[in-house]
């Protein structure tokens, strides 16, 4: 990539909302991030090594990894059990914890395909692409993605019913990060 392309990306960059873009082809690959008040920070990737090895003289001494250390807490006393006058011991109903949420597969849902922020919708006086129920079909347009001060389309590469939003308008979202689950017309769709 020419410098002059580059200059430009890290420009769009430093005048864009976004904290996080990577860019990547065959022979090149460039990670910017905003650090504090916006400042650019341009980390560029090393490139491919030859197929020859590298030898090298200095020998490699280990760096110590330091291991955070969790607190133990204290666990309450357990409530004495009441029995009865027969002796006979009194059940305890213990509350079920509540069941966590299924996980998502990210099979089941729609992704991002760029970095950036995302919308349901063209503008906010629209309505959003597609609605909580809604069938949508494979190629169908679900929501928009702000890249590089660039609209891109979110599409859908499977048919299906729309079970959850897990994004909200607005929002950062990173490339692959489900936005819109559904629940596939057909086990074989995934």
């Amino acid at each position: 990539m020419e410098l002059d392309k580059i200059y430009q990306l890290m420009d769009k960059f430093e005048q864009s909302s976004l904290t996080s873009f990577e860019y990547r082809d065959q022979d090149f690959e460039i990670q910017m991030g905003k650090k504090g008040h916006g400042k650019t920070t341009v980390t560029p990737q090393p490139a491919p090594l030859p197929n020859q090895p590298v030898i090298d003289p200095t020998p490699v001494t280990p760096t110590p990894v330091s291991t955070v250390s969790t607190p133990v807490v204290a666990e309450a006393e357990p409530a004495p059990v009441a029995t009865s006058v027969a002796s006979n011991p009194t059940s305890v109903v213990t509350p079920d914890p509540e069941p966590a949420p299924a996980p998502i597969d990210p099979k089941e849902c729609v992704t991002a395909p760029v970095v950036g922020i995302y919308y349901p919708a063209h503008s906010s006086e629209e309505a959003p692409y597609v609605k909580l129920g809604d069938h949508v079909s494979v190629g169908q347009q679900v929501g928009l993605i702000q890249a590089m001060q660039m609209m891109r389309p979110v599409v859908a590469k499977q048919a299906g019913t729309v079970k959850a939003f897990l994004v909200k308008n607005g929002e950062e979202v990173n490339f692959g990060q489900p936005l819109i689950q559904l629940i596939p017309d057909t086990p074989d769709d995934i």
